[in-house]
């Protein structure tokens, strides 16, 4: 089953038998209500009321975005604030809209500022005008309450936690499971794959699917090979959502010597506004049994490693069971003992 465009990317879902249309018009309807609410490219979505709203407000959300709420309280605690749903005021003063032009990593690589150097960045001053800590929850619950306008920006992890509704969906409707039995085998195989981040499901506890992870200096490539169970696999990189900014006057005075054509990315440390340039790619496994969203878990940690020191993650790692791998800019690569893959590059 492959739905194009669903959540900027497209989902394809392979599975061992076949998906009745039920369960395609279940996933369709919670993808319409899913981008209905969290997308800040639609002018009716939820999100983008809050960054219309001149004054704030009370703002409701469905019941299943509270654990999503929840992952980001946890990640924006994690990283002393470097972890920010509140990202998307910054990713539209650098041009990320919907009319942005992705630029590929070949093109990105010509000239000084290819890297996205942090000495390109040195003229870049700005604080976000709310933080995550500054939206107010009532006891856990999906209300929002703001005082001014809000840009929320959900996609470091919310592509993960789309992926694990779709998954306890396919497991209740081909298995005929309740939600609080989905951490249980499958009676078939599945795999739902949203741009990269994925999720398996296998019915027998040793069944592997093999992996290619992308070389991020040559996308048609793969820099190893990961063997993954009944669990999460995601990866972040600064190798495809690239783009030149055309317009430094967000900064004010502090444009002056600015560098032009600038190259951004999506991963954006939330306390400076400037795009990571101390890794190049990120991998994250989960297995499934460690908690209750282990595609957004690994989702967010992927994104998580690009702002953040990994020692700031541990206690998530180590809740989670979570292996992880980076790729340095010098490509030097670094994992965790038990990360399930094997590279071709030391």
């Amino acid at each position: 089953m492959a739905i194009e465009h669903a959540l900027g990317t497209g989902i394809i879902i392979s599975s061992s038998v076949p998906i009745s249309q039920r369960v395609q018009k279940r996933i369709r309807a919670f993808i319409d209500d899913y981008e209905r609410t969290l997308s800040r490219f639609r002018a009716d979505s939820l999100v983008s009321r809050m960054a219309r709203a001149k004054r704030g407000g009370e703002f409701e959300f469905p019941t299943w975005a509270q654990p999503l709420f929840a992952l980001y309280s946890e990640f924006y605690a994690a990283t002393h604030g470097a972890f920010d749903a509140c990202i998307g005021a910054d990713l539209l003063e650098l041009g990320y809209n919907n009319s942005v032009h992705f630029i590929p990593q070949s093109q990105a690589s010509e000239g000084k500022n290819g890297n996205s150097s942090s000495g390109s960045w040195s003229n870049y001053r700005r604080a976000l005008p709310v933080t995550w800590a500054d939206i107010s929850q009532d006891g856990g619950s999906t209300t929002l309450h703001t005082n001014q306008p809000v840009q929320l920006d959900f996609g470091a992890a919310g592509k993960g936690y789309f992926v694990d509704f779709v998954t306890q969906i396919i497991k209740e409707e081909l298995s005929g499971e309740t939600p609080s039995d989905c951490d249980s085998p499958a009676d078939c195989d599945f795999l739902v794959n949203a741009g990269g981040d994925m999720r398996a499901c296998f019915s027998e506890e040793n069944s592997q699917i093999k992996v290619a992870l992308e070389n991020p200096f040559d996308t048609t490539q793969a820099v190893g090979v990961a063997s993954i169970a009944s669990g999460a696999l995601c990866a972040s990189s600064t190798s495809r959502r690239r783009w030149k900014v055309k317009d430094a006057s967000y900064l004010g005075k502090d444009a002056s010597g600015f560098e032009s054509n600038l190259i951004a990315t999506h991963l954006i440390n939330a306390l400076d506004g400037i795009p990571a340039c101390n890794l190049c790619a990120s991998w994250a496994y989960i297995p499934a049994k460690t908690c209750d969203f282990p595609t957004a878990y690994a989702d967010a940690l992927a994104s998580a490693l690009f702002v953040s020191q990994e020692s700031d993650l541990q206690k998530i790692v180590q809740t989670t069971s979570a292996e992880f791998a980076v790729m340095l800019p010098n490509k030097t690569l670094r994992k965790t003992r038990a990360f399930p893959a094997h590279f071709f590059v030391d």
